[in-house]
């Protein structure tokens, strides 16, 4: 009975060192981490607007991407690998955006024209066949002006970051050294 309880309480006290141990080991980890800082995951802005600073850094990782991987790039200038993934989406977005609008205009510009030099060949021509077929051709070039698919509504954020990138167009689309 003396050695069984002997054994019981030899056991007793290993089991208490270790749970001793381990908080003595948590309190060194706890007092150790305000020393190391914090590493944040990004988290992408609610309103999904990009900011002139995130700008700076998706320039900066793509400058120094000499063939690396976007992680390694993004890694090597200091940069969450997140945030350069969700500006790069932004700036496609606001990109394809911004051309979408230049080439709708560009159509409707060459629309205009078109029909503008049409009537004025209507208004000279001198037998009536002539003028009947400028006439049907300015018909048709009205109804396919008309019939073009209005654009898309673009979000709120995505015409604002339009806003922000296209003084930076060229600077953003440069392409990596």
């Amino acid at each position: 009975m003396l050695r069984g309880t002997r054994i019981l309480l030899a056991l007793a006290f290993v089991l208490w060192a270790s749970t001793a141990c381990r908080r003595e080991a948590k309190e060194a980890v706890k007092n150790a981490l305000p020393q190391v800082p914090r590493i944040l995951r990004f988290q992408p802005p609610a309103d999904g607007l990009v900011t002139d600073a995130q700008l700076d850094r998706y320039i900066r990782a793509r400058r120094s991407a000499r063939g690396r991987t976007d992680e390694e790039t993004s890694r090597a200038v200091g940069v969450d690998p997140e945030e350069i993934a969700w500006v790069r989406a932004r700036v496609v977005e606001a990109v394809v955006y911004l051309e979408t609008a230049q080439v709708r205009a560009a159509a409707e510009g060459t629309y205009a024209r078109t029909i503008a030099s049409l009537r004025e060949a209507a208004k000279g021509a001198k037998d009536r066949e002539t003028a009947r077929k400028l006439e049907e051709q300015i018909a048709a070039l009205e109804r396919e002006r008309a019939n073009l698919k209005a654009p898309d509504q673009a979000s709120p954020s995505v015409v604002a970051n339009a806003k922000r990138i296209a003084p930076r167009r060229a600077e953003l689309q440069a392409a990596p050294k």
